[in-house]
């Protein structure tokens, strides 16, 4: 099997081809991909900040410098929960709502421009084995455990 034949191959092509596209729209608005998808994840009422490691698929530390590097631009700013003082909340500042706005419209341009050039049939059999695929992966995570 040639890795032209590999799911594998073909999903990291892609992912590593959208994430350049991302960070160098993101260069533009001063940030980067990992700040924009962070800033589209942090609900209003405020976000964990350990649920947004998972999210990100990010490693606690590198989320953690992260964080500290956007808390440091004015991007967000953190607050201890006030049900359990160990729990740190992430939100939002005025200028991480604007910034989080130009990320949203960068993905939903990018996505509009993908509805318009696959048909509906191939969108929705693409989505189809991403589930499956997805399926499997926690079958093979299942049984790991």
């Amino acid at each position: 099997m040639n890795k032209e034949q590999l799911f594998e191959f073909h999903v990291r092509n892609n992912w590593f081809k959208i994430s350049r596209y991302y960070n160098q729209i993101a260069a533009e608005h001063d940030m980067s991909f990992s700040w924009g998808f962070i800033l589209l994840n942090v609900e209003k009422e405020g976000t964990p900040s350990t649920s947004l490691g998972p999210k990100m698929g990010m490693e606690p530390t590198s989320l953690s410098r992260t964080l500290k590097n956007m808390e440091e631009r004015g991007l967000i700013y953190r607050k201890t929960s006030s049900e359990d003082k160990r729990k740190s909340l992430v939100f939002l500042t005025e200028e991480g709502v604007e910034k989080r706005r130009a990320a949203r419209d960068v993905v939903l341009k990018f996505n509009e421009g993908l509805y318009k050039k696959i048909p509906k049939t191939k969108i929705k059999a693409f989505f189809e084995v991403t589930y499956k695929i997805d399926a499997y992966l926690n079958e093979l995570m299942d049984e790991k455990k």
